[in-house]
């Protein structure tokens, strides 16, 4: 992509230098033109004179725009080489991961397992939604932990959960499709108050109080 910037740039000067050219060619013409016209030998030298002098001038501007450009361009290669060089010789003694990649596997691995309880309930991807926007309620909510993970791993919280659940590569696709679901969210569905999710015969539900009264408010997926 940079590359493709720098050829870009070396054509745009390459065009804006042209059209220069041909200006001060057609300036030189115009003054050529009109000292014929008087029939003035002295200036009809003057013109060709003044004609020389901007075509050199022209072609020394061009030549001088040529050789910077050729230098950014050798500056830009030897860059490029450097790093391309340097990312080599990383991945020979071994690259550190991305930490965001990284938090993804682990976010994406702790929903799985959640998931992989939850199956045994007979729950589907509708309620691993619905559950997946508690937790996200919880991260956002003041009173829980701020990431994934640990609001997952908080002992005693979830249906089916286990550390020890196996993940299948099913679920591990699923739960990283659910999780960037919620993160791509211009807006919330829910205020961060839904964080209590009831686990019922006919699917999962969150609610937005602890007990359950004629000021509780319902959501879930879909519904």
């Amino acid at each position: 992509m940079r590359m493709n910037n720098n050829i870009k740039f070396a054509n745009w000067q390459a065009s804006e230098i042209k059209n220069g050219f041909f200006s001060v060619m057609a300036g030189a013409r115009l003054a050529f033109e009109s000292a014929r016209r008087n029939r003035s030998a002295r200036a009809i030298g003057w013109a060709i004179l003044a004609a020389l002098v901007l075509m050199l001038t022209a072609l020394i501007s061009f030549r001088v725009a040529q050789a910077q450009q050729e230098k950014r361009f050798e500056a830009w290669q030897e860059r490029f080489v450097n790093d391309y060089l340097s990312q080599q010789e990383a991945a020979a003694i071994g690259m550190p991961p991305d930490p965001r990649e990284e938090l993804k596997k682990q976010e994406a691995t702790a929903f799985a397992k959640l998931m992989s309880g939850l199956k045994l309930f007979g729950y589907g991807a509708d309620d691993y939604r619905t559950l997946a926007q508690c937790i996200a309620c919880r991260v956002a909510n003041p009173a829980y932990p701020s990431t994934i993970v640990e609001v997952i791993e908080q002992p005693k919280q979830w249906v089916g959960y286990s550390e020890n659940n196996e993940v299948t590569q099913k679920d591990y696709t699923l739960a990283l499709q659910i999780l960037a679901e919620i993160a791509a969210q211009e807006h919330p569905a829910i205020s961060q108050d839904y964080v209590f999710a009831s686990f019922e015969r006919d699917g999962i539900t969150l609610r937005d109080t602890w007990d359950i009264t004629t000021r509780t408010h319902f959501w879930k997926w879909g519904g």
